[in-house]
């Protein structure tokens, strides 16, 4: 019996920054819904979770593209707009624009999925 063969590494990599970046974006949407339903002893958890999200997504942004000639060009600009956007997203909430932020916040959370595709078959890694 045959172990599997694993993906390059830069492809599991790549697909690990990318599953860590949305699944802090998807926390951030919890922390949220949970104390706009009225539980506002969330709320201090959705302003670290800010924090996090927001150097998660600058780190994984410069994984994407330290990794570009392995993630496409493609990924790397939506791995990059997608840290852009988080940014903008903490600095909406950090002015108190609410519904700015909710919106932009559920524009983060349905779009934040894209970039998590399969590395391109024509690019060389090396």
């Amino acid at each position: 019996m045959r172990l599997p063969v694993l993906p390059h590494p830069h492809l599991i990599i790549l697909r690990t920054v990318a599953t860590v970046v949305i699944s802090c974006i998807i926390g951030q949407a919890g922390w949220a819904a949970a104390f706009i339903g009225g539980s506002e002893q969330y709320y201090p958890y959705h302003r670290v979770g800010a924090l996090v999200a927001v150097v998660v997504s600058i780190l994984g942004a410069v994984v994407y593209l330290v990794l570009r000639r392995s993630a496409g060009l493609v990924n790397v600009i939506l791995a990059v707009a997608l840290a852009v956007g988080v940014v903008a997203q903490y600095a909406l909430g950090s002015a108190g624009a609410a519904s700015a932020h909710i919106f932009w916040g559920v524009l983060l959370v349905m779009t934040s999925w894209t970039y998590r595709h399969a590395m391109p078959t024509d690019v060389a890694t090396a």
